[in-house]
């Protein structure tokens, strides 16, 4: 299909752009109810209708949301770093019910461009507390004050001068929870994708991976967003009309980006997770019984048990002598080792490098260079909160961040070295300005050091990785972990027995946690670090449980 001019433009489907915008705290769409003058609002039958006496003089596109979800849910809705106006005060939807708003296409800067979306499973009162298991976007109900948490999106782009009108998109890119689709009313479907149908009503959770799976179930988290994964190719088995990672539409005889230009509206349905497109059953022929023979049954073969590859495990490293052979012994599939570039040492097949961003120092060209060519993701500044570290504000870090993002990288944001999960905190301050911003984070990396060396330290860890997850509803890389307490004078470490248990709770805890996507132990080698794994190229005993363990 060809590209639309704006899309050409934009030089990214607008999919792909959701991960670099962050909503604007500019009201539109404003929906009055009572005696003040603007838009009126009326009930009709089982949908809230919001009638703009404007949209009919403007010719300003309107979107009805009808919830066949089968439970309440809350519209959100983001807008592009480009002056479009961020929606206000959007409707919640019980069961079987609808609304109808008014795009302001017309207004400044003559055009629109954002995604809606379903956010389900809330509690708590607005502007106080307010926030959801699905699609979270803030303290509101009716409005976004942040990014959302990954979920399935409406994508639209109204633009009066864009001769092909109205452009959509329904988009998994980032993942699914409830099927969508948007559907042009009063207008018959036309040749090729003119005001098609978008998206399919299927149920994307019942085949999503078990790693994925986020919210209790409730939504399924792509892994990589910007290329294929087993995750997008599901999805567009299922969905071909549906996006299913960043540059799908560019990808020859893909359907996924539909234009009308003839309607005035369309409707976004969210549909029940479990529903399914039915079609009549035939009818059964009759036909006779036939006798039933019993055979002897034999004893089924038991499956030939093989080790599953790991899929989330890795290490930091420093080169040091035998770091090699110890790397490819310990079958992480990835490492780092605090720089952009793994320079001369020697990877062994198969394991990813992810370079890193160390401090305001490696903010070079020269320094993005390298990490842009050894690796596709990139680890932001190291333990910025503290003075022996990467050592900057979050004013600076949020200053310097537009030039890790133009790598084009998928990027981690800094590593705090602790409170990652407290408000105001320097993770917390640094979020917050990156939404503000526009900026993008596309994951958030985490240090944890246990000082309780019993059998409840796996538990601690996943109290704090729960609360930072339930504070930023993001994924997750715990990009360096262990057990060592530095309360005081010297710092203590367990030993051999009580750091294997560590490593085998502490794993098996994490493979519950469909939000925790990658681990990474801190160090490999005791030459660095007396909780390191291996002693040269040899596994200590903690060492052999981290091999054995995936």
């Amino acid at each position: 299909m060809p590209r639309p001019p704006w899309l050409e433009a934009l030089g990214r489907p607008l999919a792909y752009l959701k991960s670099h915008r962050r909503v604007s705290l500019l009201l539109a769409l404003i929906m009055v109810v009572g005696g003040v003058s603007g838009t009126a609002v009326a009930i009709q039958g089982q949908g809230q209708d919001i009638n703009s006496e404007s949209a009919a003089a403007t010719g300003d596109h309107t979107l009805t949301f009808k919830n066949d979800t089968g439970h309440k849910i809350w519209i959100g809705s983001r807008v592009n770093a480009d002056g479009s106006k961020l929606p206000g005060n959007l409707p919640a939807l019980d069961p079987d019910k609808s609304a109808t708003i008014t795009i302001p296409e017309h207004e400044a800067p003559g055009y629109w461009r954002g995604t809606f979306f379903a956010r389900q499973g809330c509690e708590g009162q607005s502007g106080n507390g307010f926030h959801c298991a699905v699609g979270d976007c803030g303290q509101f109900a009716d409005h976004c004050e942040t990014g959302q948490q990954p979920t399935g999106l409406a994508e639209f782009n109204f633009d009066p001068n864009d001769p092909g009108k109205a452009w959509y998109d329904v988009s998994y890119v980032d993942g699914v929870a409830e099927a969508i689709t948007i559907t042009p009313n009063d207008v018959a479907a036309a040749a090729g994708q003119e005001c098609q149908v978008s998206g399919c009503v299927k149920n994307f959770l019942a085949t999503c991976p078990k790693d994925n799976l986020a919210a209790d179930g409730r939504v399924c988290i792509s892994p990589f967003r910007d290329g294929h994964t087993p995750y997008s190719d599901a999805v567009t088995k299922q969905c071909p009309t549906a996006y299913s990672w960043s540059k799908q539409d560019a990808e020859p005889g893909n359907h996924v980006m539909p234009n009308c230009t003839k309607c005035n509206g369309m409707t976004v349905t969210f549909h029940e997770p479990g529903h399914q497109e039915s079609k009549p059953l035939p009818p059964k022929k009759k036909t006779p019984l036939k006798p039933v023979v019993k055979k002897p049954r034999k004893a089924p073969k038991p499956p030939a048990k093989k080790p599953m590859p790991p899929t989330r495990k890795g290490i930091s490293l420093n080169a040091v002598d035998g770091a090699t052979q110890a790397l490819d012994n310990s079958g992480s599939i990835w490492f780092y080792n605090y720089s952009s570039t793994k320079g001369s040492f020697q990877v062994p097949k198969g394991t990813e490098y992810v370079p890193m961003v160390w401090g305001p120092g490696s903010v070079t060209d020269k320094e993005l260079g390298r990490a842009k060519k050894e690796g596709k993701v990139l680890l932001g500044f190291n333990e910025p909160d503290s003075s022996s570290q990467a050592n900057i504000s979050p004013q600076k870090a949020l200053d310097l961040w537009p030039r890790l993002q133009s790598t084009g990288m998928t990027l981690g944001a800094p590593a705090v070295s602790h409170d990652a999960d407290k408000a105001g905190g320097w993770l917390d301050q640094f979020m917050k300005g990156a939404a503000k911003r526009h900026l993008r984070v596309d994951f958030i990396p985490l240090h944890w050091y246990g000082g309780d060396f019993g059998p409840d330290a796996a538990n601690q860890l996943r109290s704090y990785l729960q609360s930072v997850y339930n504070r930023y509803h993001k994924p997750i890389w715990l990009t360096s972990y262990g057990l060592a307490d530095y309360s005081g004078a010297q710092p203590r470490f367990p030993n051999q027995q009580q750091q294997s248990d560590f490593i085998k709770a502490s794993i098996k805890m994490m493979d519950g946690l469909g939000y925790v996507k990658r681990y990474a132990w801190s160090t490999l080698s005791t030459k660095t670090n007396p909780m390191g794994l291996y002693d040269g190229a040899k596994a200590n005993p903690s060492g052999q449980v981290f091999r054995s363990v995936f």
